[in-house]
């Protein structure tokens, strides 16, 4: 009998302990909401919340999912505004890191806490792509918040990108360069390297460049196109990277040479295309810059490297910062800026080493000269010199 009470007691504290508290809210829209908890504190705080987001104008009724949201701010904050390369790269940022964490969430469901959880998931990719996720992030959220789909982004402005930053841009010395066209047997991969070192032009912008963009006459290319290259397929556009991206480069010696040689035999209308006169994939691009690398195995080339090195190129002949942001096609002077902060602190490094070489070598030679002086001085130094005189 004992321990028939004994199983009765223990079945009254499981009751307690099971018990669910429940309430029924009505929402904005008419509906009815059923919030349960297991404790009533728990529950006070669920309504609470409720009223919260309520009061702050959130629409509480909806069951907006990131994922579906998400692909309504691509749609129409991005697709409108955005050349097909930049769309390319935010489809895939979206899709590679951002949708399989948190696609399936309610949108007012997402937490700080995921936030962070995403971010320590991507610790070992590199900062570009932690700022990338970030950045599309705090996009997303601040629209969702703007349409009061949530109180607050969970975003912190406290949280940063992490990972490896990319390696600093060095321009290549005349000498590399120099080095690196004479190590180039493929036309198309020389001509390549000769319209990055001497106009700076984008890889987009050489690979829709063609024969009647290019004024021998008055010594001139004229940059009008952009190439939105994938792997496979190449679509040329009229729409440029930035506004200031449609600009008039001066033709050098050296390469209006060579390419006025190139256009004897070429049969397309584009300056390097494929061997069907089509443009140049990313396919056949990077198999063409195949023959670069080889030919500069000291240093790794990339469009982007020849570009910098044709501004860092601008700036030691004593152009202004206007004229070469006109030039390199810079949306803003800050961008030019940033190069040429590059280009002088280098520039003040070697100034400064050789200062500090040339202090020491004066310390140095004083250092001898006074040295050989006390050696003349000593007294046998002067009986040396008296023997001489005598013989």
């Amino acid at each position: 009998m004992a321990k028939k009470k004994e199983t009765i007691k223990q079945r009254e504290q499981n009751c307690t302990e099971k018990k669910t508290y429940r309430k029924a809210i009505t929402l904005p829209n008419g509906t009815r909401k059923y919030l349960s908890a297991k404790t009533q504190q728990e529950l006070d705080d669920k309504i609470m919340e409720l009223e919260v987001l309520n009061f702050g104008g959130v629409n509480i009724c909806s069951q907006e999912t990131f994922g579906h949201f998400a692909q309504m701010w691509f749609d129409l904050y991005k697709k409108p505004y955005l050349r097909e390369t930049s769309l390319d790269g935010i489809r895939f940022v979206m899709n590679q890191y951002i949708l399989p964490v948190l696609g399936n969430y309610k949108l007012r469901d997402i937490s700080p806490m995921q936030i962070q959880a995403l971010m320590v998931g991507l610790a070992d990719k590199s900062y570009s792509v932690q700022s990338k996720v970030l950045i599309h992030l705090r996009s997303i959220f601040r629209v969702a918040e703007e349409n009061g789909l949530v109180l607050r982004t969970p975003v912190s402005s406290m949280l940063k990108a992490g990972g490896k930053k990319p390696d600093e841009k060095i321009a290549l010395t005349p000498e590399e360069s120099r080095q690196l066209l004479s190590g180039i047997r493929n036309i198309r991969a020389k001509t390549l390297v000769l319209l990055g070192l001497h106009t700076g032009m984008r890889r987009g912008e050489m690979v829709a460049l063609r024969w009647k963009d290019i004024d021998f006459r008055k010594g001139v290319i004229h940059v009008t196109q952009n190439a939105a290259m994938r792997r496979y397929e190449t679509t040329i556009q009229n729409e440029l990277k930035t506004k200031a991206g449609r600009r008039d480069i001066p033709l050098t010696e050296e390469l209006s040479q060579w390419l006025r040689e190139r256009k004897k035999y070429s049969h397309c209308q584009y300056v390097v295309a494929t061997k069907d006169n089509k443009p140049l994939t990313i396919s056949a691009y990077s198999s063409i810059w195949n023959c670069v690398e080889r030919a500069l195995p000291s240093r790794k080339v990339t469009t982007h490297i020849l570009r910098h090195t044709y501004i860092t190129r601008l700036f030691e002949a004593g152009l202004d910062i206007k004229e070469i942001q006109y030039l390199a096609g810079h949306s803003s002077v800050d961008m030019t800026l940033r190069v040429y902060t590059h280009y002088d602190r280098v520039s003040r490094e070697e100034e400064t080493r050789e200062k500090v070489r040339a202090a020491f070598q004066r310390e140095k030679e004083a250092a001898e000269a006074r040295e050989k002086a006390a050696k003349e001085k000593s007294p046998a130094s002067s009986g040396q010199r008296k023997r001489r005189a005598e013989k």
